[in-house]
Parts: C-alpha cells; sequence; structure tokens
C-alpha cells in the first residue's frame, strides 16, 4: 500500500513538472509572437514615416501652403505612430490576457491532478480495507472448515477405535469363554475316569 502511493505521488509530480513544462513553452511561444508582432508593426510605421519623409515639398508654394504641407505631413506621421502604439498596446494587451489563460489552466491542470491522484489513494485504501475484510472473512471460514474437519475426523477415529476396542473386548471374551468351557469339560472327563476306582475304595 505504502509503495502505491509512493508511486502515485510520483506520478503526479511528473505530471505537475510536465503541465509547467508546457505552460512555459507556451509563455515563451506568445511572447516571442508577441515581440514579432510589434517589430513588425514598428517595420511598417518607419516605412510609412520614411515614405511620407521623402516626399519633397516644391519650393515655389507659399509659406501658408508650405506651412500646410508640413502641418499635414506631420499630422500623418503622428497618426501612424500614435496607431502603432494602440496596436502594439493591443497586442501587449491580448499577450497579457493568453498568459494568465495558460497560468490558470496550469494551475487548474495541477489541482484536477492532486484532486484525483487524492481521490485514487483514498480508492485504493478503500479496495485495500475492503481486501483485508474479504482476506480475513476467508481465513476466519478456512478455520472454522479445518477445526470442523478435525472434529469430525477425531470424531470418527474415536468411533473407529471404539469399535476396534469392542471388537478386540469381543474377541478376547470369547476366547475367554472357549478356554474356560475346554476347562470344564476336562475336569469332568477326569471326575468321570477316577470315578469308578474311587469307589472300590471306598467299598473296601
Amino acid at each position: 500500500m505504502k509503495e502505491l502511493n509512493e508511486a502515485l505521488t510520483q506520478n503526479a509530480s511528473d505530471r505537475k513538472k510536465n503541465i509547467d513544462t508546457d505552460k512555459d513553452s507556451d509563455l515563451e511561444e506568445i511572447e516571442k509572437e508577441s515581440s514579432s508582432e510589434k517589430e513588425r508593426i514598428d517595420n511598417k510605421k518607419n516605412a510609412e514615416i520614411e515614405r511620407l519623409m521623402a516626399i519633397e515639398i516644391p519650393s515655389g508654394l507659399s509659406k501658408a501652403e508650405r506651412a500646410k504641407r508640413v502641418a499635414e505631413r506631420t499630422e500623418k506621421i503622428a497618426k501612424l505612430r500614435n496607431d502603432a502604439t494602440s496596436d502594439k498596446a493591443k497586442i501587449s494587451s491580448n499577450a497579457k490576457s493568453d498568459k494568465a489563460d495558460i497560468r490558470t489552466d496550469a494551475t487548474n491542470k495541477k489541482a484536477k491532478v492532486s484532486s484525483d491522484t487524492k481521490e485514487e489513494k483514498a480508492e485504493n485504501q478503500a479496495n485495500a480495507k475492503s481486501e483485508r475484510a474479504k482476506v480475513s472473512s476467508e481465513l476466519k471460514a478456512a478455520v472454522k472448515s479445518v477445526r470442523e474437519a478435525y472434529k469430525a475426523a477425531k470424531a470418527d477415529l474415536d468411533s473407529r477405535y471404539e469399535q476396534t476396542y469392542q471388537d478386540e473386548f469381543d474377541k478376547i471374551q470369547s476366547e475367554y469363554k472357549k478356554v474356560k468351557k475346554s476347562k470344564k469339560k476336562s475336569s469332568s472327563s477326569s471326575k468321570k475316569t477316577s470315578h469308578p476306582l474311587s469307589y472300590y475304595i471306598r467299598k473296601k
């Protein structure tokens, strides 16, 4: 049971490490994509600014017209910069949100691993308890069966011993009766043989 729990703990630890590894990889990928997208926005903005700056304002224009065109160009450049800043801020916000989702997802996954491991340990403990109870019950039944078999065998042995004893007793008793009967016949025969002689002795 202890070894099984240790294996479950190690398995949970390995799974959590894998979750963290995947999380770090996803965060790194988001950061790379975010930086790459921001760089693309900056490159596009700079290219547009360079293009605007490359357009020469005609020298024959009036001072007011020239100032107007410079102002228009300046306004376009400012807009390009503002748009680029806004786009990059949006990318940063999306990246931040995506990273938060990934971290939350990783945290939830690790929490589920802990929960599943805890449930599995509890289930294994319950199964082990049930198995111990089953083994104990089977052992008790086996012991009871052995005891009953022993009692039956002992009773049978006692019965056979009693029968053997009785048979031996009957045999001895029978032999004794034969011997006794034989002695009586022998004694009776002896008396009949001596009787005539003793009769004549008494007559004299």
